[in-house]
């Protein structure tokens, strides 16, 4: 069987976090360029929203971000 080369310190960089008031209505590039994250995916509803630079956040999002000092 064939081992991934992922490493566990990969894994740890990525998380879920909800969008709250606070970035509610920012976009995807906003918050990328002042947080210093990557969005990888926006969960919106019952919807997976693959995210461009122009996406606007909204309320109770959840986004799939990587941050690599997390």
């Amino acid at each position: 069987m064939e081992t991934s080369d992922l490493k566990n310190t990969d894994i740890k960089e990525i998380a879920e976090v909800f969008v709250d008031k606070r970035y509610a209505g920012k976009t995807v590039g906003e918050m990328e360029e002042t947080q210093q994250i990557t969005i990888f995916l926006v969960l919106r509803d019952d919807l997976s929203v693959l995210p461009q630079k122009n996406t606007i956040l909204k309320l109770n999002d959840i986004i799939i971000i990587r941050e690599p000092d997390l």
